[in-house]
C-alpha cells in the first residue's frame, strides 16, 4: 500500500471522527432541528466510511455549511471558533479523500488482472 493511500486512511478515519462526533451533537440539541440535522451527518458519515464519491462532496459541503452557520453565528454559539476551524479543514480533507479513495474503484476496474507491463506480445 503506498504512503499516499496510507494517509488517505487516516484521514478518512479522522473524518468518520468528526462527522459521528457531529451526530452525537446534534442529537443533544434535544429538537426536531438537531433529529435533521443528525440524520443528515449520519448518512454523509456512512457514505465516507462506505467510501461512495458522492459522499465525499457532501461532506465538504457539510464543512462549509457548519463554517458559514459559525461564522454567520446562527449557530454554535458556545463552540464557534472550533466548529469554523474544523469547518474549515473538512473541505480539502474531503476533496482530497475524493481524488484519493473515490476514484481507487474506478482505477480498479481498469485493471486488466495483470500486475506487470513485461508481456512479450507488447511493443517496446
Amino acid at each position: 500500500m503506498s504512503k499516499l493511500r496510507i494517509v488517505a486512511n487516516i484521514l478518512n478515519v479522522l473524518l468518520l471522527i468528526v462527522l459521528v462526533g457531529a451526530v452525537v451533537g446534534f442529537i443533544s440539541f434535544l429538537n426536531v432541528y438537531g433529529l435533521f440535522l443528525a440524520c443528515v451527518t449520519a448518512i454523509i458519515a456512512w457514505s465516507v466510511f462506505k467510501h461512495w464519491r458522492w459522499g465525499y462532496f457532501a461532506a465538504a459541503a457539510w464543512g462549509l455549511a457548519c463554517y458559514q452557520l459559525a461564522k454567520q453565528g446562527y449557530e454554535f454559539q458556545s463552540i464557534k471558533r472550533h466548529a469554523m476551524m474544523i469547518g474549515f479543514m473538512v473541505v480539502p480533507v474531503a476533496l482530497f479523500l475524493h481524488e484519493i479513495l473515490g476514484k481507487a474503484n474506478a482505477k480498479s476496474a481498469q485493471n486488466n488482472g495483470k500486475e506487470s507491463d513485461n508481456d512479450p506480445k507488447m511493443p517496446d
